[in-house]
């Protein structure tokens, strides 16, 4: 995830130059995404046995005019398990990421974005993990250096700066200190 943040953000023709990280580029999940059994659509079902009726095979163009119902066939049952446990493992995952998962944007009380932030949060026991890119005309990307939280603060550090910020009802609010200044910002999705 780490590595998919610092790409994400990073993917802009302003760069100039590759961006260091320390952190680990990939490690297994910790729940596998759905790999079917190796008997997966051959196991007869109970009951009526027939399982899914082969289609023909077309041996020659087929005009649409002679369509007589939808354009596609239905998915077969195997079909449908497949991609009903690649939903169930994708929800699984989600459901184990904490609330600052995701991709947020730190905007100044103007309204105007100053740097898009990605977080991972894989919950209150790791943690808090994530990348920055600026939206000025330098676009610097690169690693959060530090990042806090509790209940009712977070702090985000990076590269010659410094957001603390406290929750709202649509997100984050605080102050920005960068080069000796300080700004009110807010951070959301």
């Amino acid at each position: 995830m780490m590595l998919f943040a610092l790409i994400s953000l990073a993917a802009t023709p302003m760069q100039s130059a590759a961006v260091p990280y320390s952190a680990q580029v990939y490690q297994a999940p910790v729940v596998r995404p759905f790999e079917p059994p190796s008997n997966f659509g051959r196991v007869v079902e109970e009951g009526d046995g027939g399982g899914d009726r082969p289609l023909r095979v077309i041996r020659a163009p087929v005009s649409v005019e002679n369509y007589e119902r939808s354009y596609e066939h239905a998915p077969s049952r195997s079909e449908n398990a497949y991609d009903a446990g690649v939903d169930n493992a994708e929800r699984n995952m989600d459901s184990r990421m904490g609330p600052l998962d995701g991709r947020w944007r730190l905007k100044d009380a103007e309204g105007r974005t100053l740097m898009t932030v990605s977080l991972m949060d894989q919950g209150e026991a790791k943690p808090l993990e994530g990348a920055y890119r600026t939206a000025d005309s330098a676009a610097e990307v690169g690693p959060l250096t530090g990042a806090e939280r509790s209940a009712g603060a977070l702090t985000l550090e990076m590269s010659g700066a410094r957001v603390a910020l406290s929750p709202t009802g649509e997100g984050w609010t605080g102050t920005l200190s960068q080069n000796g200044r300080e700004r009110a910002v807010t951070l959301v999705r």
